[in-house]
């Protein structure tokens, strides 16, 4: 879809914004460069990334449309594939995408197959200000993290204030859409906490990485990432619990419902069969049937139907049936 660039002296100051033919003063000269491929040809992303000397292998995984997160350290760059909450995710939908960073000290390659909110947004900060962030690329990598991250704490907010209104509306749920929902969400609270697993041992493979002359990294930012990412593990795996909890609940108030329904037509059927079989015996029509022709036998079976009915009722009530 595109290829663009930004290409910064060694001041860090914003020099020039295009396409490819960025690259060629980038690597005549001692520049910083922001490289950003989305969804590019196979072809078109091959020839902007040829003189970079990626590993064949990462850029292999980073074309991948599914693969874990993962850190890697080459001999002239760093290799990082991140999941990053899509445009479309909401609550109840946790689509991600994967955001691969190639980078070093003098520049950094993002390729992604959709579009990225976090590269966006801080590809619009710096043409804005027209400048590096202080720190240069690794301050850069650290601000894509983070705005990968930060997509995804009031997403995790937003699932519990939700689960909350579940709980107090399966009471009275008239239909199964409640428990569809719970088994959406514990599918996505299962895919969701094994994303931010992995994304929490990379940065935790960042933090005890002995690369650092590769990407200047602040500890104390690695640490706050490290934190926020198992902030979400611990969340997902929390709200997985809740949601299996939730179902189990709503399964069992359905389960005591349908019981009661039961046990109320199985007491009508225990009153009104003994009725039933009278009726039945009585409206054969027999030629010899002698209660037929006595002057009292309706009033007298009624009178029998309507007292044992009466008597089946305060019995049920009398034992708490009903």
């Amino acid at each position: 879809m595109t290829v663009r660039a930004l290409l910064f002296n060694a001041q860090g100051e914003l020099v020039q914004q295009g396409q490819e033919e960025l690259l060629a003063h980038y690597h005549d000269s001692d520049h910083f460069l922001w490289l950003d491929i989305c969804g590019a040809e196979s072809q078109r992303e091959l020839n902007a990334l040829a003189k970079f000397e990626l590993n064949p292998l990462a850029h292999r995984d980073a074309q991948r449309h599914r693969h874990p997160p993962k850190y890697e350290a080459f001999d002239d760059h760093v290799f990082l594939l991140m999941h990053e909450l899509t445009k479309l995710g909401d609550q109840e939908n946790f689509s991600r995408h994967q955001l691969a960073i190639f980078s070093n000290n003098s520049h950094i390659i993002t390729r992604h197959d959709l579009a990225s909110e976090a590269v966006d947004k801080y590809w619009q900060q710096i043409t804005t200000d027209k400048k590096l962030p202080r720190g240069g690329m690794g301050q850069l990598c650290y601000q894509l993290l983070r705005g990968i991250v930060d997509r995804y704490l009031p997403l995790m907010f937003e699932v519990e204030q939700r689960l909350s209104e579940i709980e107090d509306e399966i009471f009275n749920a008239s239909t199964d859409d409640l428990l569809g929902e719970l088994i959406n969400y514990g599918s996505q609270l299962k895919k969701a906490r094994r994303s931010f697993v992995y994304q929490k041992e990379v940065i935790e493979e960042i933090m005890n990485s002995h690369e650092h002359q590769l990407l200047a990294f602040d500890e104390h930012e690695l640490i706050d990432l490290f934190e926020h990412f198992e902030r979400l593990a611990s969340l997902a795996n929390l709200y997985q619990e809740l949601t299996n909890d939730l179902i189990n609940g709503f399964i069992s108030i359905s389960a005591h419902r349908a019981n009661h329904i039961m046990k109320l037509l199985t007491i009508v059927t225990a009153i009104f069969l003994p009725l039933t079989l009278v009726a039945g015996i009585y409206g054969m029509n027999f030629q010899h049937m002698p209660e037929l022709s006595w002057h009292y036998s309706y009033f007298f079976v009624l009178g029998f139907m309507v007292s044992f009915t009466i008597f089946g009722i305060a019995f049920v009530k009398r034992k708490g049936w009903l």
